[in-house]
């Protein structure tokens, strides 16, 4: 799935395009044989019934597509500051450091506020994200580069409040219908999801920035803008399935974040009247 991607700088994508098909044709199988052993009545690495589970698929999905857009901005903003810009490493680092900071302090109220927020909290979130990326690359076009470096401190700093609302509360709507004796390969799944989509979205926008640093003649500031805008794209994308699960909950009745049933309800009540307590 990856290779075409990879090797897109010499032409990959036209060369090995049919990869697409066989990595299509892979999950297939994969998911054929995985079936194929629940009737069987043996242990499957991955247990189909995982699929209907209540917010699990939504939740993954999220995580996967999320983290295409998350992880390769920080590959395409390094390239531009160092390669386009000349900063060192350091100053680069530091270009971006109000992200993190704003992920360290929205991460600590996202864990207070999940059980009752829910997936509101990832939509608010996702629409934070998409925002400063939207600004973020705004401002890498249209700004000289002696002033990138406090220009979007600001746009950065939102996407990292935003952030800290998506990956841990995603992780806990995800897998909080998921029974326990599922619950290791579960959130082993979610994982590994997250890491498939750091991989994809390493590839691709490092591909879609050299692809427009080559037909823009050289130009990284347009090249880092557009590179920008796809992970905002892809951030787009898993709003849509955060909010398309948020109206479907909300059309069937149920309460947005927390199990459906009343054993779910009354542990949830009960764990927070033992934290208001301490």
């Amino acid at each position: 799935m990856l290779w075409p991607l990879v090797n897109a700088d010499s032409g990959g994508v036209a060369r090995y395009w049919w990869l697409w098909a066989v990595a299509a044709l892979l999950f297939s199988l994969f998911s054929w044989w995985e079936r194929r052993t629940v009737r069987r009545g043996r242990e499957p690495l991955l247990n189909p019934r995982l699929a209907h589970t209540q917010g699990y698929a939504v939740g993954t999905g999220i995580g996967l597509i999320y983290f295409i857009g998350f992880t390769g901005v920080w590959l395409v903003l390094a390239l531009f500051l160092q390669d386009g810009l000349g900063y060192s490493p350091l100053r680069s680092g530091l270009t971006v450091t109000p992200f993190a900071l704003g992920v360290a302090v929205s991460a600590v109220v996202a864990g207070r506020f999940v059980a009752r927020a829910g997936r509101w909290l990832t939509v608010g979130g996702l629409v934070a994200v998409v925002a400063g990326l939207l600004v973020t690359a705004s401002v890498l076009r249209h700004t000289s580069p002696d002033a990138v470096q406090l220009a979007i401190a600001g746009p950065l700093l939102v996407a990292g409040l935003g952030g800290g609302l998506v990956t841990s509360p995603n992780m806990t709507l995800t897998l909080q219908n998921v029974p326990v004796v599922m619950a290791g390969v579960a959130g082993g799944a979610v994982q590994t999801a997250q890491r498939i989509g750091a991989s994809i979205g390493t590839a691709a926008l490092a591909t879609i920035f050299y692809h427009v640093l080559l037909t823009s003649g050289g130009d990284y500031t347009v090249a880092v803008s557009d590179a920008v805008l796809s992970a905002a794209a892809f951030a787009v994308a898993a709003l849509a399935l955060a909010a398309g699960e948020l109206a479907h909950r909300r059309h069937r009745g149920t309460t947005p974040g927390r199990p459906e049933g009343s054993a779910a309800d009354e542990s949830i009540a009960h764990a927070e009247h033992q934290l208001h307590h301490l």
